[in-house]
């Protein structure tokens, strides 16, 4: 594990959890859904309460919010706002994530919220893999192939790294 892997880890944040220990239902499998404030990710969200998820899921909502970079005129920046950044970041992610762990409570399902900070394709692909999900539904923001190629892909990227099955909601 590289210096910014382990530092990354660090970051992570739960913000809420209701499995609980004397749950009558025990979890069969843990499905990852990885959200953010597009449309996409409410309409991935809604497709998978619908369709997908059962009463014996652990359902895991993950955030990533970028690293804050501050850059200046001339590379680098001659005040440091990348404290203040981040706190605006972390308040956005941390009530997204409540947002949507409120929605799944209110239909029953087990779940956890984890807030991160990094290149979201990498750390959703991270976390899939720590906690050995089932599955991990994203939204598709539908690229063409040449924003695909430039910009790249969140979708994509966890479609070819992550073990599990990869659900890709498209609008």
């Amino acid at each position: 594990m590289t210096q910014e892997q382990a530092s990354t880890v660090i970051t992570d944040t739960i913000l809420t959890s209701t499995q609980d220990e004397e749950s009558k239902t025990p979890i069969s499998r843990a499905v990852v859904i990885a959200i953010d404030q597009s449309e996409y990710s409410q309409k991935a969200f809604d497709w998978a309460v619908k369709n997908f998820l059962r009463k014996d899921d652990l359902v895991v909502l993950v955030n990533v919010r970028p690293s804050p970079t501050t850059p200046g005129p001339y590379g680098a920046s001659y005040m440091d706002f990348t404290e203040i950044i981040d706190g605006q970041q972390r308040f956005i992610s941390h009530t997204l994530l409540k947002e949507f762990a409120t929605k799944l409570k209110s239909h029953d399902f087990a779940c956890k919220a984890i807030a991160m900070q990094g290149d979201p394709r990498e750390e959703i692909v991270r976390k899939v893999s720590e906690l050995h999900a089932s599955a991990l539904i994203v939204g598709s923001r539908g690229l063409g192939i040449l924003k695909r190629i430039f910009i790249g892909s969140v979708s994509d990227y966890c479609s070819h790294h992550c073990n599990c099955t990869v659900i890709v909601v498209k609008h």
